[in-house]
């Protein structure tokens, strides 16, 4: 669903206040850059995510889609314990065609209701 530029902004603004870890897909013609960690930046003119080592800064410009979507999954075992069992998507179209697709991360290895014995 089409949504817009406040829109888009203000949902990645809530997890970035979260703390929420994200995926980054950035996607060109060329090729694909991906990057895992956490909204560092925000503004209604560039989002900027920090990972391990490595960060994407990225512009935003007035000729910019957003589209908002969530990617409905049947629960499964690795998935039960979250408290968003529906991963929220954030894609933002660029004039030029370049576009990142921002999602929620969620690693299985480290979900909360998976404990050592």
């Amino acid at each position: 669903m089409n949504i817009s530029k406040d829109d888009a902004v203000a949902h990645l603004a809530k997890w970035r206040d979260a703390g929420t870890t994200v995926r980054g897909v950035y996607t060109t013609i060329t090729g694909n850059l991906s990057i895992i960690g956490k909204i560092s930046d925000l503004s209604p003119a560039a989002i900027k995510i920090t990972g391990q080592g490595a960060e994407m800064l990225l512009y935003f410009r007035a000729t910019s889609h957003f589209d908002y979507k969530d990617v409905r999954q049947v629960a499964t075992e690795a998935n039960k314990g979250r408290v968003n069992q529906y991963p929220t998507v954030i894609d933002i179209k660029f004039s030029n065609g370049d576009r990142i697709v921002v999602v929620e991360y969620f690693n299985e290895a480290e979900e909360p209701d998976q404990k050592a014995v």
